[in-house]
């Protein structure tokens, strides 16, 4: 036991000491967290400046113009901050991107709606490479000159839309960004829990340790505990800070999310053992790592749903294991949608503990 002890001991000072290592086990996932929760917050909340030319159209632009003013979010904040001019200077405006678009009202509009009833467009420019006005500008203008259309032709619609949500309470971006970040903190501690290991066998202190009575069981043991204590605290301050910052509720079994923490550790632990024992140089494991953290990071569904990538890119999702870990957390944390069975989550992650430990088991050297 006081051999055990002093292993974990051992392991903490060197944890501490290590700049590097603190900052992304517990500063750099709360600072994902803040940044992408403060710059989503108020997405919900956005405005949009739209510049309106009346070239010979006064009974239009004017409904047009009330239509746009009673387009309300909450608090009852207008959606559209209208700015009248010419063609011109507005299309300068947009182009320097001061306005978000410039609609234009036709010459003799009125006459052909209003006197003698033949279709008419509304022209509307805008910038499609600013992802906004494609999901939400053009939408929601559709949507206005719809709205007009019927009440200038006093019809109603027959066939309506009355959306229900599946979910029992109302799920923000940060909701489901923040499983995702834990994720990818158990992933990068557990990867990066190969470097301690590679650094002390170059420096033959492994070897050393072989001479001495301590048993190597009782030096992975030590380590592993290390590392199960550490990311159950990351876990709690990324649950805490989400809490706090962002109220984001745990809406799952706290037991069901400790078991699953654990496992994703154990995953990414192992793949650090495997890292270990197939790379012999600190030199040539730092872009290993790069190359298996940084894909899992982008394609596993920790910022955006996988569900919403290319298809020629779903196979390779398949078979990250952070795909699985940030899909169980997200379904205990936030009873999110399932992309797969919890069984399966559990099963795969297994698989990939079983295997990474058997191949390292295989190929590990002391020295």
């Amino acid at each position: 036991m006081r051999a055990f002890a002093s292993v974990f001991v051992a392991h903490l000072r060197q944890f501490i000491r290590d700049r590097g290592a603190l900052f992304f086990t517990f500063i750099f996932p709360i600072i994902f967290i803040l940044l992408f929760g403060w710059a989503f917050s108020n997405a919900g909340t956005q405005t949009f400046k739209v510049g309106l030319v009346d070239q010979g159209s006064p009974q239009i632009t004017a409904i047009l113009t009330l239509s746009l003013d009673n387009v309300t979010i909450d608090k009852n904040q207008k959606v559209f901050e209208i700015q009248e001019g010419v063609l011109d200077e507005l299309m300068q405006s947009l182009k320097k991107g001061d306005l978000d678009a410039v609609i234009v009202i036709p010459e003799n509009m009125d006459i052909s709606l209003l006197s003698q009833g033949q279709p008419a467009n509304i022209q509307v420019y805008y910038d499609p490479s600013l992802a906004a006005n494609q999901q939400t500008l053009i939408p929601i203008l559709s949507q206005v000159i719809d709205g007009m259309d019927q009440q200038l032709h006093k019809s109603s619609p027959l066939l309506g839309m009355d959306p229900n949500s599946t979910q029992t309470h109302q799920l923000r971006y940060i909701d489901y960004l923040v499983p995702g970040i834990l994720g990818m903190s158990l992933m990068f501690t557990g990867v990066y829990g190969a470097m301690p290991i590679i650094q002390q066998r170059q420096a033959h202190i492994i070897k050393r340790l072989g001479s001495t009575p301590l048993r190597r069981s009782t030096l992975v043991l030590g380590d592993l505990t290390f590392r199960m204590i550490l990311v159950l605290l990351t876990a709690a301050l990324i649950v805490l800070v989400g809490q706090l910052a962002f109220n984001v509720q745990m809406v799952g079994n706290w037991f069901s999310f400790c078991g699953i923490v654990i496992l994703g550790a154990l995953v990414f632990t192992s793949l650090g053992y495997l890292m270990a024992a197939l790379v012999k140089t600190e030199e040539a494991a730092i872009p290993i790592i790069n190359v298996i953290t940084m894909p899992m990071m982008f394609l596993s569904g920790t910022f955006f749903a996988v569900t919403s990538m290319p298809s020629f890119i779903q196979p390779v999702v398949k078979i990250l294991p952070l795909t699985y870990l940030s899909d169980a957390l997200r379904q205990i944390m936030i009873s999110g949608t399932p992309l797969h069975s919890m069984t399966t989550d559990i099963a795969i992650m297994a698989g990939w503990v079983v295997v990474c430990l058997g191949v390292t088991i295989r190929f590990f050297r002391w020295d």
